[in-house]
């Protein structure tokens, strides 16, 4: 584990320095590279969308049979001329997030077929009602820093499905959105509702509060309508995440080494074809990088491997001076129990501890498939202790307190002191649903478990007033639908 300074008051004095997981040595992230470079050069990727493989045999690839072979020196261009930082607004236009290096941001997944019904907790189809709570959860839980539509509405019809999601989330969340689309067609006229609430394609562009999640389809294949999508978006300035999602062992090397260089040949070559389009394009690589439990075939959301992957994910965007886009804050449990508190907590810590920029599927149950809102609370403070955690240890004349401890000397106690009073609200993590209480305290309070305090929140939140966009957007939104 290494540090690096995050506030620094005097010359070569840092006041206070923050945890970082360092994962690999300089020397093996060029080994990665120069892996990643012969994979392109010499399998290359299949690409199924013909203004992009025109795009990649101008530039220089080698195209046979819609198979494009790439140069590394045009890989290495593309990460030169990409952006380093990419600024991310809300709905209002307020600086929201800045995807840099070892910053990072939390929110949910999208796409869950499932909900556990709030009310009686079994499991059933999402509805649009699902994807709308999410959203009033979210802009009232402070540590999510994004939204995404955490369901799919089975209530919707299903070719509209992603514009039901979209509406959902920006008539009532403000924070930035994190978008899925059907195809291109879909993902214009979602553009067109964020233009009724940016106001302008001027706007939209200097500050965009929306970025498309796209994919290729591993191993090494580019569909016509990832791709298509991604180019309506970078003609509007809109950033993109364009990233895999791998099964290791199954539709990737089983090895840890082996799943970080295909699925980063399939982000680097996403780029690639990105910034042919439009030079300086925003893009975001990364991935979700989970291995398959081979004696059932699960998607291990919440396994060590997968937290492992995304740390070198990470490690990998920092080396190229990338955003990167990651998972935690998930598990396979199919409630949330112990097991799923276990596997959400540490992917976010290790996240956190990585530097990793946009973490997502946070709230995530059974594997990928099942949300519960309180869940989401109970994430919430999960997330609060990862950000505590990563914000390290403040060392300074005051936070030392030797004048305190004198004044109270041998045998005395703190509990009077300024000094107790000025930090214990900064020094000591506060949750806002864990039980702190003693035992008998907890009994006459209703011996109500993390789970209960969640739902409750969930159903006080929901009752908050809404904070919608202007009449005028909202009924232009509703009409594009």
């Amino acid at each position: 584990m290494e540090v690096f300074a995050i506030t620094a008051y005097y010359s070569n004095y840092s006041q206070q320095l923050s945890p970082q997981l360092k994962w690999f040595t300089t020397a093996q992230l060029e080994e990665i590279h120069s892996a990643t470079i012969d994979v392109l050069e010499r399998a290359g990727v299949k690409v199924y969308h013909e203004e992009s493989l025109t795009l990649l045999e101008e530039a220089g690839c080698i195209v046979k049979d819609g198979v494009a072979r790439i140069p590394g020196w045009l890989i290495e261009e593309a990460i030169r001329v990409a952006p380093s930082k990419i600024n991310i607004f809300n709905r209002e236009g307020f600086p929201a997030m800045s995807l840099e290096a070892n910053k990072t941001y939390y929110g949910t997944g999208s796409d869950l077929p499932f909900h556990l019904d709030l009310e009686t907790g079994e499991r059933r189809r999402s509805v649009k009602q699902d994807i709308i709570n999410t959203a009033l959860l979210l802009e009232n839980l402070s540590n999510y820093d994004f939204s995404m539509s955490y369901g799919i509405p089975s209530d919707i019809p299903a070719e509209k499905g992603d514009l039901h999601q979209f509406a959902a989330q920006i008539l009532n969340c403000s924070k930035p959105i994190i978008f899925t689309s059907f195809n291109e067609q879909n993902i214009r006229i979602i553009i067109e509702m964020t233009l009724s609430a940016a106001g302008s394609h001027e706007r939209l562009r200097s500050r965009p509060f929306i970025i498309l999640y796209s994919e290729p389809i591993s191993p090494l294949v580019h569909t016509r309508d990832g791709l298509a999508k991604m180019f309506a978006c970078i003609e509007y300035g809109v950033p993109v995440i364009y990233t895999p999602g791998v099964v290791a062992g199954a539709t990737c090397p089983v090895t840890k080494a082996g799943t970080i260089v295909q699925m980063n040949a399939e982000s680097l070559s996403g780029l690639v074809i990105a910034q042919l389009k439009k030079k300086g394009a925003p893009v975001i690589i990364g991935g979700g990088a989970t291995p398959m439990e081979m004696s059932t075939t699960a998607t291990l959301y919440g396994s060590p491997d997968a937290a492992m992957n995304y740390c070198a994910m990470t490690e990998l965007a920092k080396f190229y001076g990338l955003p990167n886009f990651t998972e935690a804050g998930c598990s396979n449990a199919p409630v949330p129990d112990a097991q799923a508190g276990m596997e959400a907590s540490i992917g976010l810590l290790m996240n956190q501890l990585a530097g990793a920029n946009l973490v997502h599927d946070v709230g995530y149950l059974d594997g990928g498939k099942t949300g519960s809102l309180p869940f989401l609370v109970m994430c919430d403070d999960f997330i609060s202790a990862a950000k505590y955690v990563g914000a390290g240890t403040a060392v300074n004349k005051d936070t030392i307190g030797t004048d305190t401890i004198e004044a109270v000397g041998p045998s005395g106690h703190y509990l009077g002191e300024e000094h107790t009073m000025k930090h214990f609200r900064s020094e000591i993590w506060s949750p806002t649903v864990f039980n702190r209480t003693m035992y008998e305290t907890w009994e006459k309070r209703g011996s109500k478990d993390i789970y209960e305090l969640a739902r409750e929140k969930v159903a006080a939140l929901l009752k908050e007033e809404v904070n919608a966009p202007d009449e005028a957007v909202v009924e232009k939104i509703n009409a594009l639908i």
